[in-house]
């Protein structure tokens, strides 16, 4: 009997250990299977740092490519195509390329040395026009305007009421407006309206500087303006605004140098665009300029630019509504006679009156002072006309 019982504690305390080790080797278990998940995930971050490292290793190493542009498909295989020099070439692709996709105007990658298309370039507009849309305006009202209320409303009738309201000149039979040319001094609004432009109207907006657009290969400046108005034509309503339409809007003549021939087509193919599309297309163009007179006549007939609307020096009363703008944003002590001020004021413009404030800041900080008073701004107006005279 009592051997009985002896084997009986024995078997007892024998599955009580089996217990507590097994216990214990579950713990030592999870512990285990916890550090190789840990060290799993830290592969896992390895693998993706490796292989960043590696495309980093390999775009610096690789060669940089062309952008070339299609012309013509000639086989399955054989396109020709315009390189950036201007020079056309009958290239192969290569097989990795989608060639169902590949049409006139398309824009390639080419291989730098075999000229191979290796890649589509989906972006179809040139950087060129990115970056015009890109460009802020800012906010411009038209209280922010002095002065040029008369040219606001003749701007909004050639550019927002055909844009909006065409209909108003079917009723009439007259015909639609396509462009208006703003010519003035310096300093007198020009870019202003147009930014006002940019801003109330709800279109589409391309700022362009004509100088900005005048590359040195031969037909890329034509190709420029062909892409505006094409990208034009599928954004519409947009509105174009050639800044500083002289430098490529000049007289034609038959003699100068290869850079003026240049110039010369590359207005050609303005006034080309501008005959191309009708009066139905949501498409209207501002040009500005303070030198007229060097203008092309083919370029300011009517039917390219419907209207010339001179931007003058202001008059004593615009010059105190600009007065009136600018004033609002300075800090002012004492009484300040505006029509004194004007008076001193003599072939100001817009942006005299803006550095007038400016001048008349910097006087109040040299005296140490966070306001402006008559003082500073008569002393200011003296100092602009005398720069102006010299």
């Amino acid at each position: 009997m009592k051997s009985i019982q002896d084997d009986a504690q024995n078997k007892f305390l024998s599955d009580k250990e089996l217990i507590i080790n097994w216990e214990f080797l579950w713990k030592h278990k999870k512990k285990v299977l916890s550090k190789v998940i840990e060290t799993e995930e830290k592969i896992i971050e390895l693998d993706i740092i490796e292989g960043k490292i590696k495309k980093n290793l390999h775009a610096s190493q690789d060669v940089g490519q062309l952008v070339g542009e299609v012309i013509k498909k000639i086989n399955s295989n054989r396109y020709i195509l315009k390189a950036p020099t201007g020079t056309r070439y009958i290239v192969s692709v290569q097989n990795a390329v989608n060639k169902y996709k590949i049409k006139q105007n398309t824009r390639v990658a080419l291989d730098s040395s075999t000229l191979t298309i290796m890649k589509l370039l989906l972006n179809r507009t040139d950087p060129i026009i990115d970056s015009m849309l890109n460009e802020n305006p800012g906010m411009v009202r038209q209280k922010d305007i002095g002065g040029l209320e008369k040219q606001l409303q003749q701007l909004k009738e050639v550019i927002e009421l055909p844009l909006f309201n065409p209909e108003i000149f079917t009723r009439c039979g007259v015909k639609i407006p396509k462009g208006i040319l703003l010519y003035g001094p310096p300093g007198t609004g020009k870019t202003l309206l147009a930014r006002f432009v940019s801003y109330n109207i709800n279109a589409k907006f391309l700022k362009i500087v004509a100088s900005g657009i005048v590359d040195k290969y031969i037909g890329e400046s034509a190709r420029i303006i062909r892409e505006i108005f094409s990208y034009a034509r599928l954004h519409s309503p947009c509105i174009i605004f050639i800044d500083e339409i002289d430098a490529i809007g000049g007289r034609r003549f038959s003699e100068g140098s290869s850079a003026d021939r240049e110039i010369q087509r590359t207005l050609m193919e303005l006034l080309n665009q501008m005959d191309g599309f009708s009066e139905i297309n949501d498409i209207k163009i501002i040009m500005a300029t303070n030198r007229p007179d060097v203008l092309d006549p083919a370029l300011l007939r009517p039917g390219r630019l419907d209207r010339k609307l001179h931007i003058p020096l202001p008059s004593k009363s615009a010059l105190i509504e600009i007065f009136t703008i600018y004033f609002k944003k300075l800090k002012k002590h004492g009484i300040i006679d505006l029509e004194k001020i004007a008076d001193l004021c003599k072939n100001f413009n817009g942006a005299d009156i803006r550095n007038l404030c400016t001048e008349a800041g910097l006087f109040a900080i040299r005296d140490e002072r966070n306001f402006v008073k008559e003082e500073d701004l008569i002393k200011a107006a003296k100092k602009i006309s005398y720069s102006k005279n010299i």
